[in-house]
């Protein structure tokens, strides 16, 4: 074969082989492009959803200090609740104490304690003189006290009240006896020495019988007398009934103040008056 024609040949087979070359390139760039542009979108959608994952958190954490935020202010009002009814509790003692009135204290839970031994004879609800005596110093402490945390009708909260952000919600005069006798006799003794207590309370102060509970921060009635009477027979001992000494403690009348802070509306209630 000539030579001319072998020279032929081989710038053929080059011809063909660079064709394939550059199908074989532009295959692959093409190839590259696609995969560029699905990682490219890939990027972009894994950076939507991160931007959207970083609000969806920020968005939690937000929530989560703002309950945080609640709570800190619930605990602040029941604390609040607790040391403001501690302090009514206090004035009230001291008075009874400085009038000579043997009575208990039980700060915690919000409680007077007056034993059965000055106020009834064993097994009645008629009071003694003494016993008349107490309860009437009792309702002249409480007529000084209670009307800085309640409200009368058609009546200012008094000039000399310090401010406060609690009322009372309610005053309850409770009667309890021991575990001597029928749970029926017990049932209506100690309800009975409560009724009896609360008629010579209000005999002495009536005032007592017109207070209310109140919305501290608006100063409105909600509606309810204050004062309320219940008798629990033997089903609230202190102390075990096992022994005398135990039972005389048992049989009692206790005066529970009870103080409940203010509503989240009674809190925007104020912040609103303060704006």
């Amino acid at each position: 074969m000539p030579i001319n024609e072998l020279k032929h040949i081989a710038e053929d087979h080059e011809a063909d082989f660079f064709v394939s070359m550059t199908d074989m390139m532009v295959g692959m760039l093409f190839l590259f492009i696609i995969m560029l542009m699905f990682f490219a979108m890939k990027f972009s959608n894994d950076s939507v959803d991160l931007r959207e994952q970083n609000q969806l958190l920020e968005a939690q954490r937000k929530a989560a200090e703002d309950e945080k935020f609640r709570l800190h202010t619930q605990l602040d009002l029941l604390q609040g609740a607790q040391q403001a009814r501690q302090k009514v509790v206090e004035q009230v003692y001291q008075s009874l104490k400085d009038q000579g009135v043997a009575v208990l204290v039980d700060r915690n839970n919000g409680i007077l304690r007056l034993p059965e031994s000055i106020l009834f004879p064993v097994g009645r609800a008629d009071l003694l003189p003494e016993g008349k005596e107490a309860v009437a110093k009792l309702a002249r402490a409480l007529a000084k006290v209670l009307p800085c945390y309640a409200t009368l009708p058609d009546t200012a909260i008094p000039a000399d009240c310090s401010p406060s952000a609690f009322g009372l919600e309610a005053l309850l005069i409770e009667g309890h006896t021991d575990s001597d006798g029928t749970e029926d006799m017990n049932w209506g003794l100690s309800m009975e020495r409560a009724l009896h207590t609360y008629q010579v309370m209000i005999h002495e102060q009536p005032m007592l019988g017109e207070l209310r509970s109140r919305q501290i921060y608006t100063g409105q009635s909600i509606g309810y007398p204050l004062m309320s009477v219940a008798g629990y027979g033997l089903n609230r001992p202190i102390v075990p009934n096992n022994s005398v000494e135990n039972k005389r403690r048992n049989r009692r009348i206790d005066i529970r103040f009870i103080m409940t802070p203010p509503s989240e509306k009674e809190v925007n209630a104020a912040k609103r008056l303060l704006e």
